[in-house]
């Protein structure tokens, strides 16, 4: 990590609080949010890794509710959600980025894939392939990504595409 990128990170107001709790146990950030703070911007919620997750009673969360794929908590102005899946189980390389944040050490460690983040391209990771329900679900990301600058290859594209198409009944 670059001493600009620790810089950004540690002028993140939710990450300041994480530091300063001094919590004896490490977190991890996963994702957008990483992205986002990383390329300037406000994120709209913290996802954290499910077994590296804040003390919820310690760093004062607010239950707010439960879905299939996390829980989610308030602490002031933040939305922090306990995601119920790891990052290796994300389809783009870009979103597989992460945080550790080791508080009592005041150490962080950023993991990052360096071609999708200096060339905004989103590069699908293992779990895209093969499986239609997986391609479909990264399709329906790929917008998500777009609204933040980043651009997906147009082989690559089509390539989702195919995955999807393939065992589909076409009527003529």
């Amino acid at each position: 990590m670059t001493q600009e990128q620790e810089k950004l990170f540690r002028e993140d107001p939710l990450i300041k609080l994480l530091l300063e709790s001094s919590s004896p146990s490490s977190i991890i950030l996963i994702g957008g949010a990483v992205i986002d703070i990383l390329e300037g911007r406000k994120p709209k919620d913290y996802d954290f890794q499910l077994n590296y997750f804040p003390d919820v009673d310690k760093f004062g969360l607010e239950y707010q509710y439960e879905t299939k794929t996390a829980k989610t908590f308030k602490k002031g102005e933040f939305t922090l959600q306990q995601l119920k899946t790891s990052p290796s189980d994300f389809d783009f390389k870009i979103s597989q980025a992460t945080l550790m944040i080791k508080a009592h050490k005041n150490e962080l460690t950023l993991t990052l894939d360096k071609n999708s983040f200096d060339n905004k391209t989103l590069i699908p990771t293992d779990i895209c392939w093969g499986v239609k329900k997986n391609a479909l679900n990264s399709l329906r990301r790929i917008i998500h990504w777009k609204n933040k600058g980043y651009t997906i290859n147009d082989i690559t594209y089509l390539s989702l595409l195919g995955v999807v198409s393939k065992n589909s009944n076409y009527n003529s």
